[in-house]
């Protein structure tokens, strides 16, 4: 796969990964197998046991990732903890270290996407909005329903504090959305009763109107499309409900690649519906076909 960024020092953040030309949404930036992985929950001695079973090349690429506490010798086992803990991912029931996407810097409003691919064991990274040639690619380590604060507490655990748009608004009302959207998401997961007694689903619609506002366009989007679309269902809006899948399927595509298997449930998803909603056509025909004949006869 040809390259699309380039790793360079940034400002502030030792090194980033810049795009080299103008990537389009849904474009692949990135998958790479990872290069050792410990199961859930790990331990220390799980992680020094990896790395020591690591050939003199591949240590030597692990050791020169980012290491929150600098003054760990180069190849002792709390610099090799250190490591493990500044730039491992979620794998799936393993947690992975995959030393090309440790190079990607965080943002609380990201231009990409991460994702652990089971079907092809690797981790794929794409672009979910246009990135401009010689502009830095950034993921989010972190879940987007949190206030500024709170995600500050949890990224000091990678020795960083984010400058990023949502982080820089003195104006707090990117707060005042994701404080919204956290309690909008909250209602929609444990399926409170009221939140589909109005004529639509208003939850899930106002959650998606606050991540596009927020330039939140990646899994979360997707996700409230799936709940917006099932709560039209309830109300046996299955035209409605078919459009919004069809919403979460153009995300799930644009994320994670047409080889995943979240594609393949999002397109399993919309199948079911548009299915459900042909029968229900097919019934209302044969309904009115009747009425018809009835009035010919009479």
């Amino acid at each position: 796969m040809d390259t699309v960024y380039m790793v360079r020092p940034s400002s502030g953040e030792g090194l980033g990964c810049f795009a080299t030309t103008d990537i389009q949404p849904g474009t692949l930036i990135l998958s790479e197998t990872p290069l050792f992985s410990v199961a859930e929950p790990r331990t220390n001695s799980a992680v020094t046991t990896a790395f020591a079973s690591l050939d003199s090349a591949q240590q030597l690429q692990y050791l020169t990732l980012y290491a929150q506490n600098s003054h760990a010798k180069h190849d002792d086992a709390a610099r090799v903890i250190d490591i493990f803990n500044s730039n491992a991912w979620q794998t799936g029931s393993r947690t992975s270290i995959c030393p090309l996407g440790a190079r990607f810097n965080h943002s609380c409003v990201p231009n990409a996407s991460f994702a652990w691919n089971a079907r092809l064991g690797q981790i794929t990274i794409y672009a979910i909005v246009s990135i401009p040639a010689d502009t830095q690619i950034k993921l989010s380590y972190e879940r987007p329903y949190q206030t500024t604060s709170s995600r500050r507490a949890k990224l000091s655990a990678y020795g960083f504090t984010c400058a990023c748009p949502a982080c820089s608004d003195v104006s707090c009302c990117s707060d005042v959305r994701r404080s919204r959207m956290l309690l909008l998401d909250a209602r929609i997961r444990t399926g409170r009763r009221q939140l589909w007694r109005s004529p639509v689903p208003k939850a899930a619609l106002e959650l998606i109107r606050l991540l596009k506002e927020e330039g939140l366009v990646g899994e979360a989007l997707g996700l409230a499309y799936h709940d917006a679309a099932l709560g039209w269902k309830r109300h046996g809006r299955l035209d409605l409900a078919v459009g919004c899948a069809r919403k979460e399927l153009e995300v799930a595509v644009m994320c994670f690649g047409v080889e995943s298997m979240a594609v393949e449930g999002s397109m399993a998803f919309l199948v079911g519906l548009k299915g459900e909603a042909g029968k229900i056509e097919k019934a209302r025909c044969t309904a009115n076909t009747l009425e018809v004949l009835e009035e010919d006869t009479g």
